[in-house]
């Protein structure tokens, strides 16, 4: 009888052990897709999740940011592993507590135009209901808020891409600390806003050599384009000086 009640207990544990897990990472998956689209105004993928209802750590894999639109590229950041830890008590609360995320070796596009570059592209989106960064006041999970104790980009890869060169940029690790405890916490808009911004930030201060070419590169087209025009002037005037020439004679 006893033997019975245990087994029938271990397999209800394994059941709902089994539901919690399946449960706890489509929560997590659908969340980062519908409220990472919804708040970047672009596209939010995720392959897998996979988080222990025990514990609240686990790992994303395959996430990725497509660029917005206007860039060739078509993603700004690829995530292959995300490791992450969760405070449990909070997953169904107003906010969320993150103990830590620690990307390994993201690939970060860094696409430059004459005018702007796709990661302050995505800033902007945040910030411009065009964009869907302006999140609803109570529509679900984007109405929620998170704290996040620690964040790490750990060993970056970034590629440039602008004036027809690709290069790679040597970035440092990029480290935060408490994301949005400063005001007992922050939307979801809010620390993605902090992130890009760091991410931006550390890009940019590199300033690389490969940026004096990209100057050069764009200042040489811009004189080739210059050329072009004061030639297709002089052709014309010329054009029109043998017609009326053709004309009097």
């Amino acid at each position: 009888m006893i033997k019975n009640i245990l087994i029938s207990l271990v397999l209800f544990v394994l059941v709902i052990g089994g539901v919690a897990y399946f449960y706890l990472d489509s929560l997590v998956t659908s969340g980062i897709e519908v409220v990472g689209s919804r708040v970047l105004g672009t596209q939010v993928q995720v392959r897998s999740a996979s988080i222990s209802p025990l514990t609240g750590s686990g790992s994303i894999s395959g996430l990725s940011i497509d660029n917005v639109e206007g860039f060739n590229s078509e993603h700004a950041f690829e995530l292959e592993e995300v490791s992450i830890s969760l405070n449990l008590g909070s997953v169904f609360s107003d906010v969320v507590e993150v103990n830590s995320v620690v990307i390994t070796q993201p690939e970060i596009t860094f696409e430059r135009q004459l005018s702007r570059d796709n990661i302050r592209a995505l800033i902007d989106n945040i910030s411009t209901p065009a964009g869907g960064g302006e999140e609803p006041a109570a529509e679900g999970a984007s109405a929620r808020r998170i704290i996040i104790r620690e964040f790490l980009m750990d060993d970056p890869q970034v590629n440039l891409v602008a004036a027809s060169i690709e290069a790679p940029i040597p970035l440092p690790n990029i480290s935060l600390s408490n994301i949005g405890e400063e005001n007992d916490s922050a939307t979801v808009a809010e620390a993605l806003r902090q992130i890009l911004s760091s991410v931006s930030t550390a890009i940019l201060n590199t300033d690389p050599p490969i940026f004096d070419m990209i100057r050069e590169n764009v200042e040489g087209r811009l004189q080739e384009g210059v050329q072009e025009v004061e030639s297709a002037v002089d052709d014309a005037v010329e054009d029109i000086g043998d017609r009326l020439r053709g004309i009097l004679n």
